[in-house]
């Protein structure tokens, strides 16, 4: 399949990119500034600047030269010096980056670049005269028929999932020639979000990255833990490599590992240095025209310390200063108090420097390794200083604005603890109200249950009260009758004993009694 490289970014004329070079590029007479319009890295930069071009090309330089100074003082360590390296494999290596300041160290016919991308590699080919080879997307179908003395997979497998992570280092392993070393990156767990918890596997994978192309599920972003490593690599050498992991050792940001198979030399010999970092938050004008500068510059590096903070314009050093100033928020960033004096300041006359003319700012440490901190043009300088400025004015009215919203939100939630207590003790009483209905209701059908009872027991009484009433009248009609009965028995009775029989009756039986004839009844 054939290979169409498209435009190129030349950048050889910007007075800007021309200052980097000739300050930080060792033959800057040879130095290769084209930049394929499809480099990622270079697209990534200049999202994060607001699309300015010119600080977009000046940050794709200068990460790509702290990059080898990294790699040089590894290289320098392992093998002396680059000229002991007979092969150099820069693996997933991107449009040249890094590539376009090894060459500078090492002749491009012992550099091979690799990548997935097949115009990364053409592009590569054509401007930098290196080695290609074109990468796969699965490990197994990855091959290579040759070994190389060192290899670097520089921000690869911070993408990598699990599934490929493990099979990618064996390809590269297998590559290694036997004194040869391998030097890849990865994103450390330390840099995960608080809120992800770490998995007893050692690594997390998120489907998210900056490239625009390749499948975020097969190249997302991959956390990984120091032991996760360590497994990994005795697992692809059978336990017969030794590894050495640098924190931050890529730009102050990726951890470093390196892998040997033969102990070449101690690692507690390597004496790897950081660069140094540092910031300009305030740049403006004095009322007598002078342009003020001010900032922060650190050292981490143990036994390192600041040497300067150095001010060129148009390349030539108009200022230098050291931090004199205590800055607690830097302190806490870097999380140690040796970098606590890290304020600094100082200006540049009136007629010192003109509004196109370039500036450069960089931070310098004992061990000569240096940041830049800023170099462009000294109007786009203060024009991205003022919008900061005015960023930082709308942060703090923003922050003013929340903290009144903090406030009128703790009100509300005290209000609302208000209204949930009302409201609980309403819940309450109406319970307790319906608990009242309930009984009353129990009672009111208990007082009818009664007077339903007692209305039938009325009218079982009346009838009662009507039969004895009956019987009453029936009783006193027969006593009546009875009484008129006994009354006319009585007369008749009188009547009787008035009568001459009954007394001649009466004296007869005295006499039975008196002669002793007369029975038990007479």
């Amino acid at each position: 399949m054939q290979v169409v490289v498209k435009m190129n970014i030349e950048s050889a004329e910007n007075p800007v990119v021309r200052a980097f070079i000739e300050n930080q590029v060792k033959f800057p007479a040879d130095f290769r500034t084209q930049i394929c319009e499809e480099d990622e890295m270079y697209l990534y930069s200049l999202s994060n600047v607001d699309n300015d071009r010119d600080r977009a090309l000046v940050r794709y330089y200068a990460i790509g030269r702290r990059i080898l100074d990294s790699i040089k003082q590894i290289v320098e360590w392992h093998f002396d010096s680059f000229e002991n390296v007979s092969s150099f494999l820069d693996f997933a290596c991107g449009y040249g980056r890094f590539t376009r300041f090894l060459i500078q160290e090492l002749p491009p016919e012992k550099i091979w670049v690799s990548d997935i991308y097949a115009n990364a590699v053409k592009f590569q080919q054509e401007h930098f005269n290196v080695n290609g080879i074109i990468s796969t997307k699965n490990p197994e179908n990855y091959v290579v028929d040759r070994k190389f003395d060192c290899i670097l997979a520089c921000s690869f497998f911070s993408h990598m999932p699990e599934k490929t992570f493990v099979n990618w280092m064996q390809n590269l392993y297998d590559l290694l020639s036997p004194q040869g070393l391998i030097m890849f990156s990865v994103l450390d767990m330390e840099l995960l979000p608080p809120e992800v918890p770490i998995p007893p596997s050692g690594i997390v994978f998120s489907p998210r990255s900056e490239s625009r192309y390749l499948d975020k599920e097969e190249y997302g972003t991959t956390y990984v833990t120091e032991a996760y490593i360590n497994q990994v690599i005795a697992q692809v050498s059978d336990g017969k490599a030794v590894v050495h992991r640098i924190p931050k050792g890529i730009s102050r940001y990726q951890d470093l590992y390196l892998v040997s198979n033969a102990k070449v030399k101690d690692f507690s010999s390597l004496n790897f240095r950081h660069h140094p970092e540092g910031y300009l938050e305030i740049a403006y004008i004095t009322p007598t025209d002078k342009i003020n500068l001010e900032g922060w510059a650190a050292d981490i590096n143990q036994d390192g310390r600041l040497e300067e903070v150095q001010v060129l314009v148009n390349g030539q050093l108009m200022q230098k200063c050291l931090p004199f100033e205590n800055r607690e928020d830097v302190a806490q960033h870097f999380k140690t108090n040796t970098v606590l004096n890290s304020g600094w300041s100082c200006y540049l006359g009136r007629g010192m420097v003109l509004p196109d003319d370039v500036v450069m700012i960089k931070a310098i440490n004992n061990y000569g390794l240096e940041w830049i901190i800023e170099n462009c043009k000294l109007q786009s300088l203060l024009n991205i200083k003022e919008s900061q400025t005015k960023l930082l004015s709308t942060e703090a009215k923003l922050e003013q604005t929340q903290i009144q919203l903090l406030s009128t939100e703790e009100k509300l939630a005290q209000t609302q603890i208000q209204l949930s207590s009302t409201e609980e003790k309403l819940e309450q009483t109406q319970n307790q109200l319906l608990f009242t209905q309930d009984k009353l209701e129990q009672t009111q059908n208990r007082l009818l249950s009664t007077e339903e009872k007692l209305a039938q027991t009325e009218v079982q009484l009346s009838q009662t009260q009507m039969q004895v009433q009956i019987e009453i009248a029936n009783n006193q009609a027969q006593k009546e009758q009875l009484q008129s009965q006994i009354l006319r028995m009585q007369n008749r009775i009188m009547a009787m004993e008035s009568s001459k029989f009954w007394k001649m009756r009466l004296a007869w039986f005295r006499v039975k009694r008196k002669i002793g004839l007369a029975g038990e009844n007479e």
